[in-house]
């Protein structure tokens, strides 16, 4: 990881690649890898999780961190990773492995569209044991053309979640997030973006302090509903509304979907002004 994180760190790649420029065929693999049962036990402590010999849900995402950053730091990638924002993310899981799994994992870059906010790139990983597909995920990114930090794009899920199906919520709790777990999921996870680490680099990059790594909220709050998810395969898709600024203090809510009855809604928002940061949204595949 050190250096394509020096090659993007010394970059002098645009914020916003010029008009016309069409996205990278970019593919990056790794053909046969095994856990680390301490690596996974760090993941599952820091993200809030139970310790068994499953992998969670997310902790594929980590895996194909390095991967991700040699598309990153390839000349042909277009843009600087520096500042920017994930704001939607669909896993699809099919079947639940444990820490003795051999994986093959891939990734590749697919289309940079233009939008309203300014420019957005999909990553895709896969992982396969055997020939046989067991995780996906799609991981959509945003390069912003304005200053602001504080709205997301709205589009994302195929049926949205609106603000209210939250409410009158099956469960609430308050979840406190210290001002450290950025720095700690960085350490774990290989994402050492600037935004998530201290207050200076986060102010560098148009952030009023440091912000909480999306997928750690994501992690974070599938840990406390996993219990309602059997080993049947599953679809999360999730938008990241606003940043979670660190240390911070939400309120956490879940609610079995009125629409569809075998699919599960969470969301995360800011005690202090119920700013939503987060909602997923947890079907069955089956």
């Amino acid at each position: 990881m050190i250096s394509p994180y020096l090659k993007v760190l010394f970059s002098s790649k645009p914020q916003l690649a010029e008009s016309g420029i069409s996205s990278p065929s970019l593919t990056a693999d790794i053909p046969k890898l095994k856990v680390k049962p301490k690596h996974l036990q760090r993941f599952q402590q820091v993200c809030g999780l139970p310790i068994t010999n499953a992998l969670p849900y997310t902790y594929l995402h980590v895996l194909a961190m390095p991967l991700k950053m040699r598309i990153f730091s390839h000349p042909n990638f277009p843009i600087t990773i520096l500042g920017l924002v994930h704001i939607r993310n669909v896993i699809r899981h099919w079947k639940t492995l444990d820490s003795n799994a051999y994986l093959r994992i891939t990734v590749a870059c697919k289309e940079l569209k233009e939008t309203d906010l300014g420019q957005e790139i999909d990553i895709v990983t896969r992982a396969y044991e055997g020939e046989g597909l067991v995780w996906e995920e799609i991981s959509t990114l945003l390069a912003r053309r304005t200053k602001s930090t504080e709205g997301k794009s709205t589009k994302g899920l195929s049926t949205p979640i609106a603000h209210h199906m939250i409410f009158g919520s099956l469960d609430e709790r308050v979840i406190k997030i210290p001002a450290h777990i950025g720095r700690h999921y960085a350490v774990v996870s290989g994402d050492f973006n600037p935004i998530h680490l201290f207050d200076i680099t986060a102010k560098l990059l148009r952030f009023r302090q440091k912000v909480a790594h999306g997928m750690w909220t994501v992690s974070r709050c599938l840990g406390l509903v996993q219990s309602l998810f059997s080993a049947e395969p599953l679809e999360i898709e999730v938008q990241f509304k606003s940043p979670l600024y660190l240390p911070g203090e939400c309120l956490f809510r879940q609610q079995q979907d009125p629409i569809l009855p075998s699919s599960i809604n969470l969301s995360l928002s800011s005690l202090k002004d119920n700013r939503l940061h987060l909602i997923v949204r947890i079907r069955s595949l089956s």
